[in-house]
């Protein structure tokens, strides 16, 4: 596995659970971001509560794209 951070894009095929570790963490950042930014404050059930549903969704699509390029 190339980690290469310009070529990550082979990780979800080749590893999927290293692409769902990496979602999660940069989707909660990003959150965190947006919630500083606009509120001022954060929200960690609000944040958890994104997480899982980003990550579920992510990982919906890594399995549905690998079903379909069966």
């Amino acid at each position: 596995m190339d980690l290469d951070p310009a070529s990550l894009s082979d990780v979800p095929a080749e590893n999927p659970a290293v692409a769902v570790a990496i979602s999660a963490v940069v989707a909660t950042v990003v959150y965190l971001a947006i919630q500083l930014v606009m509120d001022g404050a954060v929200n960690l059930v609000e944040t958890a509560a994104f997480v899982i549903v980003f990550t579920g969704v992510y990982t919906a699509f890594l399995y549905l794209r690998r079903e379909i390029q069966e």
